[in-house]
């Protein structure tokens, strides 16, 4: 029987579900490497009684991963968890942020469990991972988390804490945001200290050193574009005697942690990333601590005052990065001290994270200008350069799309939050209509879903007709 569009969008949370470890120990991004799950020796009963036949090992000092001849496997998790779905068959990042947001009224407890996996993460790995598998443990992603929690914590208010945690694995509500609390503050901490703060702010950054496993089979092809740009570009940062240097690698790592893998917003191979304070990244941790102060402020615990301080200091030390001439929010190059000039569509992450709240004047300029600058016939696209990556024009991708929408119904804009979702929603609907798919990305020049790109993969993912982030995001759209 052909689903309908909206059939698709609601069953997303449970064709994408991987109720085992088993489940998911395959990678499509390794070829056909035998597959092997990880976890801490805390936990490996557990994982061993989710593997199926799947071989099960301790995972022992995570660093051994960073070497050339590591044997990559999946990190177990403790619940059952969302995937992006096709070759992405393991839990993403902020990829497992939307469907959180979206369906945490509707599926309680599937969603309380995702946050519960990246708040495990953070005990067990240090930070909520890129994804779960061991060539991740080295980065982390746009951090999400205490969104999360304070998205399922107004959901379960006024409701049956059951609802969520039918197993009481926790006392209550208050019990489980408590021991949540604690987890944020630790991530918090991990992306304010150590080599991901620059010039005062924090930055992307991966702990990796070298090539990418994932990138050898996933992206074919990608080293190699790389030395052939740097023998007719020279950067002796990044290519010495024929050979791509360190800091090459530690650099296309940092991208990869951005999310924004790749985009030619912050160069070629979005290499520049490593030396940029961005604004998609202290936006993020803007709102954390905003969120942190609300929470805090329910436990009565005495630290709202140092989180809102923290979100302070957090402003004032963004305000470089602001255009007076247009009000817009961008990345700052800390190399060449000055705001990175490229339209890019992480301008609205400032109006979702509330940088613009107590000055709505401020606001409607900066979103007018942005708006300006990326809005097309079917929503809003990642920026106005053709580089070849995928995270650039004609490209639209539904997380920014969400970030638009939703941060300028925060900022006031409710006519333009509508119609940004509007587009995106009649776009997806239409595609849908012509292929039977939801798809991770669409063309906002062409209105399809054609991809062809240069930078990345050229194949648009989708798995039973659907993708997790695109998914969520269109429910999402629907409540505009």
């Amino acid at each position: 029987m052909t689903r309908s569009f909206q059939h698709v969008i609601d069953d997303t949370p449970q064709l994408l579900l991987r109720r085992n470890l088993g489940d998911s120990a395959g990678d499509p991004k390794l070829g056909d490497a035998p597959p092997v799950i990880y976890a801490i020796a805390a936990d490996l009963d557990k994982a061993k009684a989710q593997s199926g036949s799947v071989r099960v090992e301790v995972l022992g000092d995570i660093t051994r991963f960073r070497e050339a001849d590591a044997v990559h496997g999946l990190l177990y998790l403790p619940y059952p968890y969302l995937v992006p779905g096709g070759r992405f068959n393991e839990m993403y990042g902020w990829d497992s942020a939307f469907p959180v947001f979206a369906w945490a009224d509707t599926h309680p407890r599937i969603m309380r469990e995702q946050a519960d996996n990246q708040l495990y993460q953070i005990r067990a790995y240090g930070k909520v991972l890129n994804a779960n598998r061991s060539y991740y443990l080295s980065r982390s992603q746009p951090p999400l988390i205490a969104a999360m929690v304070s998205r399922i914590w107004h959901a379960a208010e006024g409701r049956d804490w059951r609802d969520f945690d039918p197993d009481s694995v926790y006392k209550s509500a208050r019990d489980w945001l408590a021991a949540a609390y604690d987890d944020i503050v630790n991530h918090h901490r991990y992306w304010t200290t150590g080599d991901r703060m620059i010039a005062g702010l924090s930055r992307y950054w991966d702990d990796g050193d070298g090539i990418a496993a994932e990138v050898l089979t996933g992206e074919p092809g990608h080293y190699e574009h790389a030395i052939e740009h740097f023998k007719t570009h020279p950067d002796e940062r990044f290519f010495v005697n024929g050979a791509l240097t360190p800091l090459y690698y530690r650099a296309d790592r940092a991208m990869r942690a951005s999310g924004f893998d790749p985009t030619g917003h912050w160069g070629y191979g979005a290499l520049e990333c490593l030396f940029h304070t961005p604004v998609c990244l202290n936006a993020l941790l803007y709102r954390m601590e905003g969120d942190l102060a609300e929470i805090a402020e329910t436990l009565d615990n005495g630290d709202a005052e140092i989180w809102r301080a923290a979100q302070a200091h957090r402003k004032i030390a963004m305000q470089p990065m602001i255009d007076p001439g247009t009000g817009i929010y961008h990345d700052y190059d800390t190399v060449r001290n000055c705001r990175n000039p490229k339209p890019f569509a992480n301008f609205f992450h400032a109006h979702w994270a509330g940088l613009y709240d107590g000055d709505p004047a401020l606001a409607e300029k900066a979103a007018n200008a942005a708006l300006a600058l990326l809005e097309t016939p079917y929503g809003i696209v990642t920026s106005t350069e053709q580089s070849g990556s995928q995270w650039d024009f004609p490209y639209g991708w539904p997380p920014l799309q969400y970030f638009a929408f939703e941060g300028l119904k925060r900022s006031g804009q409710h006519a333009a939050a509508k119609r940004v979702a509007g587009k995106f929603l009649a776009l997806a609907q239409n595609v849908f209509h012509e292929q039977n798919a939801v798809f991770e990305k669409y063309n906002m020049r062409d209105g399809n879903a054609t991809v062809s790109v240069v930078h990345g993969y050229s194949t648009n993912v989708n798995e039973s007709g659907t993708f997790l982030w695109t998914a969520a995001v269109l429910k999402l759209a629907e409540g505009i």
